[in-house]
């Protein structure tokens, strides 16, 4: 091979590199979150037919760096989560564009472009069952306005979707291919008529007014510990009694609104009560659960929710099943529960919950609407503060259901079962959302059955790939044959 040619190749590898980093990174920060559409192109173009041993070289430094950089937020919760969470999601990243590698020289034609999406489809099924699951690779968090479609295929459907355009966009670059076009145009009339849809639809049902409270506190837990019981709860009492002026039929507050256990203080407990009774509004409470005298140690304790009736009466409690991993000290509940309510069932999900299908179990067991309780301020200015934030409008969107996030310093929002965000509050202020949202008593396709759709057709095209194989390996033997007959004819 010339010398040209060597370096041509080395730079044209070079600069697929650095686009997947730049395109991850970019789409990480949020706010360029339509490049989704491209993340993985350059990935898919740099390891395609390369030998085994290149493409591994080639593809393990830049899914090493760009999650390293893209996920970087993470620290503010603990090194392990980080360390554990860039071991995990690179090697997520490295595994897709290896198997990408062998499949692609095994098989041909237009097949080729379902290989990436189900791998990367196959990939999530198999990381979801890791520590931290695999939504931190569900790239339909940047599009979750994608009903009635997300209705049936929920948001791992999507995700393969939008990698299928990664690989449609790929094999266009390498071989315009008419049918590659085709198959892309396709794709994005079913996003624009998904898109228009869900930004037009409206919602019906019976009518629920809701009042969201952002109190904006300091976010040392110290600080908060000591002032539960006074400042803190203070203002979100008065901020109670100014949002029922406006008659809400619910009153919502964030996740460690009360940085103290209510069901073991008697007199917090009667306050509660008192104050679901001057508004005349159900109350959620976000609280916690000491198991050990020695709170301030962060030892044994529930992340829970807690609802009052308008009567002062507390109708129940929920302890998080899924709390934050790496938090040893913090107890998972049993099992998700409904408040049944005159303002409609809802389920009440806690901080990390909200990237979990958490929401789905509380449609099935017959929630009307959603609920989110939330205290991201760890997170504050950086881009995992945004980031954690969009798995809401998935959770609405997937199960068809409105639902409404309650924080402490942001975001604070409503989003509809269409996955777009209603109203919101400006973050890192103190304030009160009232919104009106609407009941629905009935389940997606997605909510009863879950990824049944994506699991059909992987086997489908896992079953067309095999046979595809097979084909190719019966022309290579035939070829062979016909090669080695040749071959004594000449000989003779």
């Amino acid at each position: 091979m010339p010398k040209n040619s060597k370096n041509i190749g080395f730079y044209k590898d070079l600069v697929f590199m650095v686009l997947f980093v730049l395109l991850l990174v970019l789409t990480s920060s949020y706010k360029l979150d339509f490049l989704i559409w491209l993340v993985n192109v350059p990935l898919l173009l740099l390891v395609y037919k390369k030998p085994l041993k290149r493409a591994a070289l080639l593809a393990l430094p830049p899914s090493i760096l760009a999650v390293t950089i893209s996920i970087i937020w993470v620290i503010e919760y603990s090194w392990s989560a980080y360390i554990a969470s860039t071991i995990l999601f690179s090697s997520f990243l490295f595994l897709f564009a290896i198997i990408f590698n062998i499949l692609s020289k095994k098989i041909k034609g237009y097949l080729q472009i379902f290989i990436a999406p189900v791998i990367y489809s196959i990939l999530m099924i198999v990381y979801s069952f890791s520590i931290i699951n695999s939504y931190w690779a569900d790239w339909a968090m940047f599009q979750p306005m994608m009903a009635p479609l997300i209705w049936f295929i929920g948001s791992n459907g999507i995700t393969f979707l939008i990698v299928l355009m990664h690989s449609v966009i790929a094999f266009y670059i390498l071989k315009k291919d008419k049918k590659v076009i085709v198959t892309g145009i396709i794709i994005i009339l079913v996003v624009l008529g998904n898109f228009i849809y869900s930004y037009n639809a409206k919602p019906e049902g019976k009518n629920v007014k809701v009042a969201l409270l952002q109190g904006n506190f300091n976010q040392e837990w110290e600080w908060r510990l000591v002032n539960a019981k006074g400042m803190i709860f203070d203002v979100y009492e008065n901020m109670s009694i100014e949002a029922s002026k406006s008659n809400p039929n619910i009153i919502i507050w964030p996740e460690y609104a009360i940085a103290d256990d209510v069901l073991k203080d008697k007199n917090l407990m009667n306050i509660l009560s008192n104050i679901a009774k001057k508004t005349k509004s159900y109350l959620v409470i976000g609280s916690l659960r000491w198991y050990n005298s020695f709170y301030q140690d962060e030892k044994e304790r529930n992340d829970i929710a807690l609802v009052f009736a308008p009567d002062g009466k507390l109708i129940g409690e929920y302890n998080s099943v899924k709390p934050t991993p790496f938090e040893k000290w913090v107890l998972p509940g049993n099992e998700t529960v409904i408040f049944d309510t005159d303002a409609g069932n809802f389920g009440v999900s806690l901080c990390y919950e909200e990237t979990q299908k958490v929401a789905k179990d509380f449609s099935k067991k017959g929630a009307e609407f959603l609920i989110s309780l939330a205290n991201n301020q760890v997170l504050d200015y950086t881009s995992g503060f945004y980031l954690t934030n969009l798995y809401t409008n998935l959770r609405a969107a997937e199960n068809g259901k409105y639902l409404v996030r309650a924080t402490n310093t942001g975001i604070t929002k409503i989003v509809n079962p269409n996955g777009k965000v209603e109203a919101q509050l400006e973050p890192y202020k103190r304030g009160i959302l009232f919104g009106d949202i609407y009941l629905n008593d009935k389940t997606t396709f997605y909510t009863r059955y879950g990824n049944l759709i994506l699991y059909i057709v992987l086997i489908l095209l896992g079953i067309l790939f095999l046979m595809k194989t097979k084909k190719l390996k019966a022309k290579r033997l035939e070829s062979a044959i016909k090669e080695d007959t040749l071959w004594g004819l000449h000989g003779k």
